[in-house]
């Protein structure tokens, strides 16, 4: 009886997501709130401005789809693909994404506070001025990423690479950034009031005028850092090799 019962809902369900998804790629419906869309595929889609809140978009795929301002708050999207995907000034915020490739996608704009990128794939992607305040970027790969002007207050960035990306003028007011990599990232006036940076590496990156203020700095390796202009003497400071190669005391 189970059985039977099973095969009837899977014949249900699947021509119900097949319609869904065929009417969004065809402009037919432009609101999906709460679908269930798991694993589906809308490669090269248009859905600019589709309301998906709170859908279920686990290992779906939006490879070179064109989201712009699409709305995608609350979503569950783990492992999606969004690869070169335009999510230009979308709205994300409180989405889970882990384990997402956001490989070279344009997310400049994007709303992404409380999110969950834990593990995310985001080389070359684009999130100049992007709100990520709170979001969790821990363990995600951002290498070469550009996210000028982006707010990562309070956010959680710990064994995050960041290496040479760009940052400058980045707020990460009281981030905690953890065993990170920012090797030869370029993060001129980025602010860090109030962090909380351990052991996280800076080597060659580009700090000049940084802003860190009331921050925590503890273990971390600033070696041939450009630090021109950063007051270090107005944070905590324990155990930092710092731009010269000394080992503070």
């Amino acid at each position: 009886m189970r059985i039977v019962l099973a095969a009837a809902l899977a014949l249900m369900t699947g021509p119900v997501l097949a319609d869904q998804v065929a009417d969004l790629i065809a402009g037919t419906i432009r609101e999906c709130r709460g679908c269930d869309l798991q694993g589906a595929n809308f490669k090269k889609a248009d859905l600019s401005g589709v309301d998906l809140t709170g859908a279920n978009l686990t290992k779906a795929t939006f490879h070179r789809a064109r989201l712009k301002g699409a709305v995608l708050t609350g979503v569950t999207a783990v492992d999606a693909n969004f690869n070169l995907a335009d999510l230009t000034q979308a709205q994300m915020a409180g989405g889970d994404f882990s384990r997402g490739l956001f490989y070279g996608a344009q997310m400049s704009g994007a709303d992404l506070a409380a999110a969950d990128l834990s593990e995310a794939r985001l080389q070359t992607a684009r999130l100049t001025s992007a709100r990520l305040p709170g979001a969790v970027l821990d363990r995600a790969v951002m290498r070469d990423a550009v996210a000028n002007s982006a707010d990562f207050s309070n956010a959680s960035i710990r064994q995050t690479n960041l290496a040479g990306a760009h940052l400058g003028r980045s707020l990460f007011d009281g981030a905690t950034i953890s065993h990170a990599g920012l090797v030869k990232a370029k993060a001129g006036s980025a602010s860090f009031v109030g962090s909380r940076i351990l052991f996280t590496d800076f080597y060659k990156a580009d700090l000049r005028r940084a802003k860190v203020a009331g921050a925590t700095l503890t273990g971390n390796r600033f070696t041939t850092a450009a630090v021109a202009g950063v007051e270090f003497d107005k944070a905590s400071m324990t155990g930092n090799f710092m731009a010269d190669g000394r080992l503070q005391e």
